[in-house]
């Protein structure tokens, strides 16, 4: 890592029960979040939260906690948890819930962090498909072009680049932010750093939506999601939806469904080029990422992207 840009590039693991963290503290990353980011059924036990963030200190890594979309039942529970980290100092807290917004207000030392689900980016640009030579008929090739390339930037942005949005989530006080590994959307990046705000981007999986209700238990046959078995822990189910030009690869995972990205060294540089600070690596089945030595492998080879 010889540049600058790469020096302060942190790598973070992200996992979501004590057997992935003890293999995530084992490797190379910088810092560890802990907790559940899609599934509510998988926020942990005040007590396993506990020993977490014991064993995070411990091995002397940063410890940061994510939760995801919660009912009420869910969010009692992780009020103790806020209620516990709040008393270990700063720490930061990466929301998936709009609710927390309010309820991190209780808590002087937690740092508020947006998480991907509440940062919208549009799915596809139509200008992308169409054929630019329909244009030609009607005479307006320049300012076809200009319009074309506007409204590719526009779906390139995110929702915080409408001003009205990302004014009213600083008046909550969040310091960073979340982001898809999406190449064509990281020159837009750029704009958080602008703001002052840190930027992390997971690597590999970009999710494509989330369902209600957990597809992998209904599969499975979990019936009881208090006492699910939890198979996401150790399987994924690969959907192909067959179109005309292509096949497109979704992979479901718990309760969401993702698309998966391989990072490039282009991607790399563009994205240190945006001045993003971490990678996310979640521990997942999808990616078979579930050792030490798999994590490992990964951070070695986006370092040789620097």
């Amino acid at each position: 890592m010889g540049s600058k840009e790469a020096s302060v590039m942190k790598f973070s693991v992200q996992v979501d029960d004590l057997k992935l963290l003890n293999e995530a503290l084992a490797t190379e990353c910088d810092k560890v979040r802990f907790g559940a980011e899609f599934c509510e059924w998988k926020v942990p036990s005040l007590k396993t939260l506990k020993t977490a963030y014991d064993l995070t200190v411990d091995a002397g890594k940063q410890f940061d906690y994510i939760t995801p979309r919660c009912s009420d039942k869910t969010v009692k529970r992780i009020l103790d948890h806020l209620s516990f980290l709040n008393d270990k100092g700063e720490i930061k807290v990466i929301i998936n819930d709009i609710g927390f917004l309010n309820v991190l207000k209780r808590y002087e030392r937690l740092i508020p962090h947006l998480g991907r689900q509440l940062i919208h980016i549009p799915a596809r640009c139509p200008w992308f498909y169409r054929d630019s030579r329909s244009f030609i008929f009607f005479g307006f090739m320049i300012k076809a072009a200009i319009m074309r390339r506007h409204i590719k930037d526009l779906y390139n942005q995110t929702s915080l680049h409408y001003e009205p949005t990302i004014r009213f989530y600083k008046e909550y006080g969040f310091r960073g932010l979340d982001l898809d590994w999406i190449p064509r959307c990281f020159p837009h990046y750029k704009f958080f750093v602008d703001q002052g705000l840190d930027v992390a981007v997971h690597t590999h999986l970009v999710p494509v939506t989330v369902t209600r209700k957990c597809h992998t238990a209904r599969f499975l046959g979990e019936k009881n999601p208090q006492n699910c078995s939890k198979p996401c822990n150790t399987r994924a189910f690969l959907l192909k939806h067959e179109g005309v030009f292509m096949t497109v690869k979704l992979f479901l995972h718990g309760n969401a469904v993702f698309t998966l990205t391989q990072p490039t060294k282009k991607d790399v540089k563009n994205l240190l080029r945006a001045g993003a600070t971490e990678l996310v690596i979640t521990m997942n089945p999808v990616t078979n990422t579930l050792s030490r030595e798999r994590v490992n492998e990964v951070i070695s080879s986006i370092k040789q992207m620097f």
